[in-house]
């Protein structure tokens, strides 16, 4: 959407959590003064007055909470800025769509006060999102650019567009969008996509994988022609995604050639880079700060959308050698008697749970659980067996997981995290890894993954306390 179309009508804000906060204060400051925010605020009137003290201390005080006023509050709206947690199928959703309201995201919000000028990344996927949305900022900060990681990751974009130092030519954002972000776009339109990979997540959400994958790929629908698609070649489902598109096709792989202008591989060990017509060596395999072919996967990504973004490839060199990985993926906590933990919180789907038990060659004492996402556990049976040396459950899904693997390692359920961990240590031996990669959501439990995560890291700094 142009910037004059959200500016002349009134707004309401379907959501008060961080996405749709930014994006009111956002609309504020740039001076519609007719913005509403409406939550329909589950938790009784004890929740609906801490939600409207905390809106109120955000400066926002037009604000409509529960079912009735929010559809009460749709009159006279000529868009809404749906919460991405919010589903399509939403009463209120679908009350406005009926009313002829324009239904759009944060992402599709923020992108009209992006300065004409400032390079957008955007990076889509199943797994792999956040490491290379990092890793990309990392490079183009490194490269003199105004840069800032955003999105899903760190600060909603909403917070961060129009703040002086990315009102100029120098900006670049680096995304981090989702699929439920995804959802709501028309005009949206990054310099640059990243499609990391594909693989069924998400379907307590959608109907089915091809609803999960149509959502990915509305990332492409106001890409012009020279817009640049970077893809995972070694990704099957990636292939057909990138079939038939308008922006130009880019893909990477840790194995092959692809034999294309625009592209990024591995050769004898080293990164290689073809871009701008010529072929360069980026870095040898073995010197990345991050282990796992995931994390080779995801830098041949970050880099070869740097190139298409036009940092030259010493800052890319340099970028890539220097980075420090992100919280929660794959993060170590500490050793106790020989044994290392592990922070893998990020893996709420099977696939990133396989990448997680692929990156360790030492036996694996692993915590899984959390709230349930129509998973198939027993699709990783065979990795979990040769794998996983003992398995401690926590969670909803709990019995669920335990149907699949419980017979095929030792288990126990643990029914906190401060148990888990303790009980996973206990199980564990020198050398052996103690690795939190729960395949599942956190919300039984947590606010976020990033609340589970930072949970398992304090019992991890208790633990090794106690020992001294």
């Amino acid at each position: 959407m142009k910037r004059n179309e959200l500016l002349s009508v009134p707004v309401a804000v379907f959501g008060a959590a961080r996405s749709g906060i930014a994006s009111a204060k956002l609309l504020l400051r740039q001076g519609n003064s007719r913005v509403r925010v409406l939550d329909e605020v589950p938790g009784g009137e004890s929740a609906r007055v801490r939600i409207a003290a905390a809106l109120a201390a955000e400066d926002l005080h037009a604000v409509y909470l529960g079912r009735e006023e929010c559809m009460k509050a749709l009159e006279g709206v000529g868009v809404m800025v749906k919460s991405p947690g919010i589903p399509q199928d939403n009463p209120v959703v679908l009350c406005a769509r009926e009313r002829g309201i324009r239904i759009i995201s944060e992402i599709e919000l923020a992108a009209a006060f992006a300065h004409p000028k400032a390079k957008i990344v955007a990076v889509t996927g199943t797994n792999g999102k956040t490491t290379t949305t990092a890793w990309l900022a990392h490079i183009l900060k490194g490269a003199g650019l105004n840069a800032v990681a955003c999105g899903n990751i760190g600060e909603a974009w909403a917070n961060v567009v129009d703040r002086p130092e990315f009102q100029s030519e120098n900006a670049a954002f680096a995304l981090e969008v989702s699929s439920f972000q995804l959802e709501d776009i028309e005009d949206f339109s990054p310099h640059v996509a990243v499609l990391t990979n594909l693989a069924p997540d998400h379907l307590d959400r959608y109907a089915d994988y091809a609803a999960y994958v149509a959502a990915k790929r509305n990332i492409l629908r106001a890409m012009p022609p020279q817009a640049a698609l970077v893809w995972n070649w070694d990704n099957p489902d990636s292939h057909a995604f990138a079939q038939n598109i308008l922006p130009r096709s880019c893909p990477f792989s840790a194995h092959t050639d692809p034999q294309a202008a625009e592209s990024a591989w591995v050769h004898n060990g080293v990164m290689m880079l073809r871009c701008s017509g010529g072929e360069q060596r980026l870095a040898e395999v073995s010197t990345l700060p991050l282990p796992g072919r995931h994390n080779l996967e995801n830098a041949l990504a970050a880099a070869l959308a740097a190139a298409l973004a036009g940092v030259e490839t010493d800052a890319i060199r340099r970028g890539l050698a220097t980075f420090q990985g992100v919280e929660h993926r794959i993060e170590f906590c500490g050793e106790l008697g020989g044994v290392r933990f592990y922070n893998d919180s990020k893996a709420t789907n099977l696939d990133s749970v396989e990448k997680a038990l692929q990156s360790f060659a030492d036996p694996i004492v692993l915590i899984a659980g959390g709230r349930d996402k129509k998973s198939d556990y027993a699709t990783l049976s065979d990795l979990v067996r040769t794998r996983v040396k003992a398995l401690v459950t926590i969670g909803e899904a709990a019995p669920l997981i335990e149907a699949a693997w419980g017979k095929l390692v030792p288990t126990q359920r643990a029914t906190t995290m401060e148990d888990a961990v303790r009980c996973a240590a206990e199980l564990a031996a020198a050398g052996d890894v103690v690795l939190l990669s729960p395949a599942c959501a956190s919300y039984d439990m947590y606010a976020n993954y990033e609340e589970r995560g930072r949970d398992f890291k304090a019992c991890v700094a208790r633990l090794i306390e106690e020992s001294h």
